[in-house]
């Protein structure tokens, strides 16, 4: 044997060896790493029982699904019609769920369960949407249907928050009012629950024949009971059970082709007449109290001894802060009383945790003073505003502001007027459209009631134009003679404008910034200047608002026009 022939086998031997090593582990790095995500939720395949099961008189139910599964709050999202007295018990079983019932059912009953969002899958957590179980005690299944829709009778849109929807049959709803008024008087128990989708839509299925009254409340107690602070809806007209066998499933929701309309039910937050009571009280600073009250103040009074106070009211009239004349001030006995229905003593002390602002004083620092825009509207005047009220006989309102037009470089000393609050002082000047001013307030011009001067204060401000802003003309059209106010609402549902007519005529909103809008028109039926919530004690709807369809995308230098029909 040659020297080649035994180099060649020598190499052949140690290459094949290897290149079926680094073949095996190429395969191995292209082997699949165990498919797409699972998104699937879990699929019944049987219950024990089977659904709709007549003349059912045991204690349990078994629900088989096709893999295993886990159950997501049962006491919320499991809702049973009629309401059991005693919850059922819901346990994971196998790849399924089995039901245990502590209650003794009613004979010749239909038995709604209504799985919604509780159950999923064990390994990925998809949910069931929803799921229903039925079975009677008699000879036959019930098989009407009410269904409807509840929207905020304000915003006329679904509740972020879960809302529960009751029926009662029609001669059970006057106990229910009764009881709201009548603590002797038992509160019945509803006939049938159920609750609203993300769109606010209900459904009750497989209900008896007959009339009812439908009720949406939020029932943060889980109570089953209407409390005072609870935001409820009730819907005026006696709904009638429609049949479900000529009925079609669409969004999860069973729709009656007997029905020509859905129930509309307006959620509402009721006023707390005569529940007037502070909400709030503490130290933000030494020498500065904030007091939150749940209703509106009307001329509340302040008395603390010796003590001096000062205070100032927010625009709701529901905040008020308050300072001593001790800057220093630490700790007080303060009594409020309000004609609202206010009379408490409070005795604060000021704690180092809760002060979260600073330099509420006209102090050295300069933070007790500023501009309240550096972008004045043209139609506004430049205005300085304090952290602390002035002590305004101790100002120089006369000549106490420079204010440099940058066109020609005049200079003019100009007046100001400090307003009721004492926290703001207007210069006196007409502002010109599109111009630039440097404003200059000299040192000790203001003085606050601790006694500091401001710093001086430099500053430049640019004044809007006419063009800057659009205008929106309403034309507001009404069958009726109850005044209406028409609203702007910004994106964050704030009023930006309002506007009160008599039975209709056009609403003129000049000067308003680009941004989104939306247009409200409230059926003011007591001509009281607001929009009323409900009651249902006295079975009073909220007064009704309507909004236009389209959002208002205000543009500068824009102009809208649009006609509204009230009904």
């Amino acid at each position: 044997m040659t020297f080649f022939d035994t180099l060649y086998k020598t190499v052949r031997a140690i290459a094949l060896p290897l290149l079926v090593f680094l073949l095996a582990a190429c395969a191995k790095q292209g082997m699949p790493g165990g498919g797409p995500k699972d998104v699937t939720p879990p699929r019944v395949k049987s219950i024990t029982p089977e659904n709709r099961t007549l003349n059912f008189n045991g204690k349990q139910f078994y629900i088989e699904f096709d893999e295993y599964v886990e159950i997501k709050n049962a006491e919320n999202n499991v809702i049973v019609s009629p309401p059991l007295k005693n919850r059922a018990e819901y346990k994971t079983k196998g790849k399924g769920v089995i039901v245990t019932l502590h209650d003794t059912l009613s004979p010749n009953t239909t038995y709604l369960f209504q799985f919604i969002e509780a159950i999923a899958d064990f390994n990925e957590g998809n949910l069931l949407p929803s799921m229903e179980y039925v079975f009677s005690t008699g000879d036959y299944v019930d098989s009407m249907s009410i269904r409807g829709k509840v929207s905020d009778a304000l915003e006329l849109s679904p509740r972020e928050e879960t809302v529960s929807v009751w029926l009662f049959e029609n001669d059970k709803y006057g106990e229910l009012i009764a009881s709201l008024s009548d603590t002797i008087v038992k509160a019945p128990r509803p006939d049938y629950v159920t609750r609203c989708d993300k769109q606010g839509r209900f459904s009750f299925n497989s209900i008896k024949p007959g009339s009812y009254r439908v009720v949406a409340i939020q029932d943060e107690d889980k109570n089953t009971k209407i409390g005072p602070m609870e935001s409820v809806g009730f819907c005026d007209d006696i709904l009638e059970s429609r049949n479900m066998r000529d009925s079609v499933k669409v969004d999860s929701t069973i729709r009656c082709v007997a029905d020509e309309k859905a129930a509309e039910v307006f959620i509402f937050t009721p006023e707390q007449k005569g529940r007037q009571r502070l909400t709030s009280s503490a130290f933000v600073a030494k020498g500065k109290i904030r007091i939150t009250s749940l209703l509106p103040l009307l001329k509340p009074t302040l008395y603390s001894g010796s003590e001096q106070l000062k205070y100032i009211m927010n625009k709701t009239s529901d905040t008020m802060t308050v300072w001593t004349m001790r800057e220093k001030c630490d700790s007080i006995l303060l009594v409020v009383s309000d004609p609202s229905g206010i009379q408490d003593t409070l005795n604060l002390r000021w704690r180092t945790k809760r002060a979260k602002d600073k330099g509420f004083s006209v102090a050295s620092s300069g933070d007790g003073m500023s501009l309240s825009s550096k972008s004045p509207a043209y139609f506004d005047t430049i205005a300085l505003k304090f952290t602390t009220p002035l002590e305004v006989a101790k100002c120089k309102t006369d000549s106490a502001v420079a204010i440099i037009d940058l066109k020609d470089s005049s200079t003019t000393f100009c007046d100001v007027v400090i307003d009721s609050t004492e926290m703001y002082a207007r210069l006196e000047y007409t502002l010109r459209q599109g111009a630039k001013y440097d404003i200059f307030v000299p040192q000790g011009s203001f003085v606050d009631i601790y006694g500091h001067a401001n710093d001086s204060l430099r500053a430049s401000v640019t004044v809007s134009s006419k063009e800057d802003y659009g205008n929106i003309k309403l034309h507001v059209a009404s069958d009726g003679t109850s005044a209406l106010i028409v609203q702007l609402i910004d994106e964050k549902k704030n009023v930006v404008r309002q506007q009160v007519m008599k039975g209709g005529g056009d609403a003129v909103f000049l000067n308003i910034r680009p941004a989104k809008y939306k247009v409200r028109v409230v059926v003011d039926t007591n001509g009281n200047g607001r929009w009323d919530t409900g009651d249902i004690l006295l079975q009073r709807l909220p007064e009704r608002v309507v909004y236009i369809p389209q959002t208002l995308n205000v543009r500068a230098n824009w102009d809208f026009e649009e006609t509204i029909t009230i009904e």
